[in-house]
């Protein structure tokens, strides 16, 4: 048991020296805020995400910073898991809880659809999109798949204005939504005990070495808090650009790309945390619960063994060269976490 704790602790010290070794700086947080100026902090939605809005006013933005300096922190987190939870506060059928199941994902859920002519935001956007888990979340901004809002604050806001009925104590419901949240953490897990079995330990050195996750995934949650274009494929009819910055034509989607095709446009998405991936059982995976199986079919990316696969022959770091038994070690360490 020692020597399996000493091989843990090490193991997880290597994630450190690997992020010092490729430059990469886990805190950083990678902000995409459009227009600051005025009175208004702006968290742009130019794809038509439903959780954002284009300016958050200073105003509102002060009254929650004002409520959450002079309300007992206890007495916000009572109120913001309340409202997490209802589905009175929320539109019809409704609530933070349904698709965030205690901060993981819903799995019967799914991927969630954004249709602008139901939905009567920014027709740029049609597609659907996958509930991320929200372990950690105070730590693991810029927030939504594309990275467009930069605080919870903002996440708060947005939300009540979306999707709750009534707009009424706007900035308390926002202040005690944000408090909740930030309590929010993964369950206790093999990797937290050092209990994890010999595979995953396997799939650990994996994961930091030839798998090169780490690159992405580093830090104690497992994100590098940046985004990036895995060539992950997009549904036919969907047009989701994701946060390119490059002028993208109407109606125009990445591409259903062979394995190592260069793809034409950026189409990047956020780095999500990995801490509770397996036991919370979040599938589908990625920004819209699709990847490529060996035949370079597009397929419900609704297993981790899916996730590991795509990685090593058809994302943008493809081929890694993984054997079948290194792909299963991986698939144990993720499930560890």
């Amino acid at each position: 048991m020692i020597e399996e704790t000493d091989r843990v602790s090490t193991a997880r010290r290597n994630i450190l020296i690997a992020l010092i070794l490729a430059g990469i700086t886990a805190a950083v947080a990678v902000v995409l805020v459009a227009g600051r100026g005025g009175d208004s902090r702006a968290a742009h939605a130019g794809n038509g995400d439903p959780h954002a809005k284009r300016a958050v006013s200073n105003e509102i933005l002060n009254a929650v910073d004002k409520i959450t300096l002079q309300t007992p922190q206890a007495e916000l987190v009572a109120k913001g898991r309340e409202l997490f939870r209802s589905s009175a506060v929320a539109k019809s059928g409704e609530s933070c809880q349904g698709c965030h199941t205690d901060g993981a994902a819903n799995a019967a859920i799914g991927t969630t659809p954004h249709d602008p002519a139901i939905l009567g935001i920014d027709g740029s956007f049609k597609g659907v999109r996958d509930p991320p888990t929200l372990f950690n979340v105070g730590r693991t901004d810029p927030y939504f798949w594309i990275g467009n809002v930069a605080t919870l604050n903002e996440v708060a806001i947005a939300t009540i204005e979306n999707h709750f009925v009534s707009q009424v104590n706007k900035a308390e419901n926002a202040a005690a939504l944000t408090a909740y949240l930030q309590t929010i953490k993964p369950p206790v897990t093999d990797f937290d005990r050092g209990t994890m079995t010999a595979a995953a330990l396997r799939g650990e050195e994996l994961f930091q070495g030839k798998a090169t996750c780490v690159a992405c995934h580093g830090g104690p949650d497992f994100t590098d808090n940046r985004k990036h274009d895995t060539f992950v494929p997009q549904r036919p009819g969907n047009t989701d650009p994701g946060a390119s910055t490059l002028p993208i034509p109407p109606g125009l989607v990445c591409p259903l790309n062979p394995p190592n095709a260069t793809r034409p446009l950026d189409c990047t998405f956020n780095t999500p945390t990995l801490r509770g991936l397996g036991l919370a059982k979040t599938a589908p995976y990625m920004h819209n619960g699709l990847c490529m199986d060996v035949s370079n079919t597009v397929v419900v990316c609704d297993t981790l063994e899916k996730v590991v696969q795509f990685y090593n022959t058809h994302s943008s770091v493809a081929p890694l060269g993984l054997s079948t038994g290194e792909q299963a070690d991986l698939v144990a360490y993720l499930k560890a976490l």
